[in-house]
């Protein structure tokens, strides 16, 4: 069995973007998909005494035709120094805050062109705070061809993957016969496994940097 595993990259992603990782033997980031506005590809949130905090990074989109890795982000507000001090302010007294925050400043302090590679830093820097040794591919370098679930069944086939990561009642995305007719069966999230596993203040749909303030493995 050889588990495929395949999402967006999103900003600061939540938890579950980093579990696929872990339950895939192969993950690949789909990078050369159509970007879509109003979506976590540039936002996500953190939580301040329990009050959810957006976190948006705004970017020049121009057309509905653009891909995720042509976007652009737009410098003209600061908006760096306002995420990184509302991450301060949020978390400064976390428990393991202080494990991760100069590298992660580190990040926040960099100008980058587009959003994918402010993204990517992101998640890589991630995987290694939590020692998640595993190989990230991304779609673009695989030019692989087709869209939606067409991809990612070619995606399946080219890295002669049997088992494709999905959530539970995504069937109306992700057709299950579909995917059985290509020999793929589908690996199910456990979500509710997840959440009751010992985790500290664990917030799912919250970015990754509340569950790292709390939690010093990602399981």
């Amino acid at each position: 069995m050889k588990i495929l595993g395949c999402v967006q990259p999103t900003y600061v992603p939540w938890y579950y973007f980093f579990y696929r990782i872990i339950i895939a033997d192969i993950f690949v980031i789909l990078d050369d998909v159509q970007y879509s506005k109003n979506n976590s590809f540039n936002r996500n949130k953190i939580l301040n005494m329990d009050k959810e905090i957006l976190l948006t990074v705004p970017v020049n989109f121009e057309n509905n035709n653009q891909k995720i890795n042509e976007i652009k982000i737009d410098y003209s507000k600061n908006w760096r120094r306002k995420h990184w001090m509302s991450i301060c302010q949020s978390y400064a007294k976390s428990k393991y805050f202080n494990d991760f925050s100069e590298g992660l400043e580190m990040i926040y302090k960099k100008k980058f062109d587009k959003l994918i590679n402010l993204n990517l830093e992101i998640i890589y820097f991630f995987l290694d705070y939590f020692r998640i040794e595993k190989k990230i591919y991304l779609s673009s370098d695989i030019k692989i061809n087709g869209t939606g679930n067409e991809k990612l069944i070619n995606l399946c086939k080219y890295f002669e993957a049997d088992n494709f990561i999905v959530k539970k009642n995504t069937e109306n995305y992700h057709p299950i016969e579909l995917f059985k007719e290509q020999d793929i069966q589908f690996k199910y999230i456990e979500y509710d496994q997840v959440q009751n596993d010992n985790k500290l203040n664990f917030k799912p749909d919250i970015s990754i940097i509340d569950y790292a303030c709390y939690n010093k493995n990602l399981t």
